[in-house]
C-alpha cells in the first residue's frame, strides 16, 4: 500500500501508543496469546523474541501497540525496515512483520485501530509503501480488514503441502 493512512478510532478505554523497549517481554507474551490458536503457529522463546525486536531491522518507532487500561498490551502491529529491499520493490517501505490481538479483547476493533497507528507512523517517517503477506485463504477476515484499511494485493503465490 502507498504511505498512508485511514483514521480508525480505538475504543475509549484503549490506548495506541509507540512500541518501547521496555515492553518486549509483554509484547512476546501478547504474541504467544494472540496466536495460540493460529493453525501452525508455536509459541514464541524469549531468546527467538530478543533476535527478533533486538534486530537491526525492527523498528520499534514505527511500530504500535494497543495498551488497555490497567497498561496490558490487547494488540499490537510490528514493522521492521530493510533498505536492502527498497530497490526490488522500487520504493522505500516498511514491513508489517506480525498483526495481532489477545484472546481476551478480539471483536473491539483494535486490529485496524493498532495498523492504522502503524501506517500513520511509517507515512510520518518518510517511507513511501507499507508491505505485509497475508494467507488469501485465512477464515480469520484479514483480506477486507487490510483492503478496507488501502491495502491492496500486488502479488500471489501457492504453496503446494503433501501430507505424508
Amino acid at each position: 500500500m502507498d504511505a498512508g493512512a485511514p483514521a480508525v478510532e480505538a475504543p475509549n478505554d484503549i490506548r495506541i501508543v509507540p512500541y518501547t523497549r521496555d515492553r518486549d517481554e509483554d509484547a512476546r507474551v501478547a504474541r504467544n496469546d494472540a496466536f495460540r490458536d493460529h493453525w501452525g503457529s508455536l509459541p514464541t522463546q524469549s531468546e527467538s523474541w530478543a533476535k527478533f525486536v533486538g534486530g537491526e531491522h525492527f523498528r520499534p518507532d514505527l511500530s504500535r501497540i494497543a495498551v488497555d487500561a490497567d497498561g496490558a498490551i490487547a494488540a499490537f502491529c510490528l514493522a521492521s525496515v530493510n533498505e536492502d529491499d527498497w530497490e526490488l520493490l522500487g520504493a522505500s517501505h516498511a514491513y508489517i512483520d506480525l498483526i495481532g490481538v489477545v484472546r481476551g479483547h478480539r471483536r473491539r476493533g483494535l486490529a485496524p485501530a493498532v495498523i492504522a497507528g502503524a501506517l500513520a507512523a511509517i507515512a510520518d517517517a518518510g517511507l513511501q509503501q507499507t508491505v505485509l503477506d497475508v494467507d488469501t485463504a485465512s477464515p480469520t477476515g484479514a483480506n477486507t480488514l487490510y483492503e478496507g484499511l488501502g491495502f491492496r494485493a500486488t502479488e500471489r503465490s501457492v504453496a503446494f503441502v503433501e501430507r505424508l
